[in-house]
């Protein structure tokens, strides 16, 4: 029985993998490399590729766990009833991150602190609704539902953090090919870290509350806010301007990750029967 578990878990990761991966790469790559114009009427469609990632959980969690494991996933979009203090750290902390990072950006640069603020109303807008459906809710079935849980039982939860963190990164390879062509070193470190702690932060949301409507708002906040970022702060000097400016930014986010390790760590795995119970 054991070793069927063992070979049936094998094959929804394999399964998981084929079609998280398989269509975001063919997707991206035909707009990455000119096949598709950018401007084509359909090239939204190729993004929406990306999508694979949770249709890949919840078929990968069909073929593991049933049709009880995707009634499970699904009934954790609409888990709201978390402590406070998770909500809070979901809706402040990515805004606080990039705050940190754009003000030391300007310290190291030698520029004045320029800060727009009427820019975050624009996080009350329906187009914002757009990165949350591009990349939230078509990933995070995938990333925190799926294949974190099957991480953390198997390598113990910091690893686990990590190693999903990093193939995260490696997904979006696609949509950073130009950028590290041009820059090959800079680019794959600061994406790769970049994306590992926020896979830190995301996760240690997730495994204390199983709620993945708050994994996806987190996931939502900061990509808002790092697209928001040189509206809210003009003039803010990028990675690329200087390596002490990508620097700087790097260890704020790590430093930010590195806070999320205490409520992480609280989070090993617990017995069968309390695995599913969100913190209270």
């Amino acid at each position: 029985m054991e070793n069927l578990t063992r070979s049936r878990d094998r094959n929804a990761l394999l399964l998981y993998f084929l079609i998280a991966c398989i269509p975001p790469w063919i997707g991206w790559s035909l707009l990455t490399f000119g096949v598709v114009p950018q401007h084509a009427s359909y090239a939204p469609l190729l993004y929406i590729t990306g999508w694979g990632a949770s249709i890949g959980g919840l078929v990968a969690t069909y073929a593991s766990e049933g049709l009880g494991g995707v009634q499970r996933l699904l009934g954790q979009t609409v888990r709201v009833g978390v402590p406070v203090r998770w909500w809070l750290y979901v809706l402040l902390v990515p805004p606080a991150l990039q705050s940190c990072v754009a003000l030391l950006s300007f310290a190291f640069a030698g520029k004045p602190v320029a800060i727009n603020a009427a820019a975050l109303l624009s996080l009350a807008t329906p187009a914002m609704l757009i990165p949350f459906l591009f990349g939230p809710f078509g990933e995070e079935f995938g990333w925190r539902g799926f294949l974190l849980p099957r991480f953390v039982r198997r390598f113990s939860v910091m690893p686990a953090c990590l190693i999903v963190g990093v193939i995260w990164a490696v997904w979006h390879w696609p949509l950073a090919y130009q950028a590290i062509v041009q820059a090959p070193g800079r680019e794959i470190v600061s994406r790769v870290w970049a994306i590992t702690c926020m896979s830190f932060m995301i996760a240690a949301v997730y495994l204390r509350t199983k709620s993945l409507l708050l994994a996806m708002i987190m996931h939502w906040n900061f990509d808002s806010i790092l697209q928001l970022s040189p509206k809210l702060f003009p003039g803010v000097p990028t990675g690329a301007s200087s390596a002490l400016v990508q620097w700087g930014g790097l260890s704020v986010l790590a430093l930010f990750a590195a806070l999320t390790v205490p409520a992480l760590l609280a989070a090993e795995p617990l017995p069968a029967k309390q695995a599913e119970r969100p913190e209270t």
